[in-house]
């Protein structure tokens, strides 16, 4: 693979995680109470669930992988 190919992957990637990223943003803040009712009882598994559920992804697929991970950082 040249190093022209590397970097395009490598740009695409950023534009892929800044799609989720937006995407995790909007979702917190239309479920911002709920989410932080939630997490004061500790409640992670539901909330990670909840986010499964809205984003029609499996837990264990790559995007679930993705979205708890971009889930976690921005939350």
């Amino acid at each position: 693979m040249s190093r022209r190919n590397k970097i395009l992957l490598f740009e695409e990637y950023c534009n892929i995680n800044e799609g989720i990223q937006s995407d995790i943003k909007k979702y917190i803040k239309k479920n911002s109470k709920e989410l932080n009712s939630l997490a004061d009882n500790d409640e992670w598994e539901t909330i990670y669930q909840l986010m499964y559920t809205e984003f029609d992804v499996l837990p264990d697929s790559k995007k679930g992988k993705e979205l708890r991970q971009t889930f976690d950082f921005i939350f």
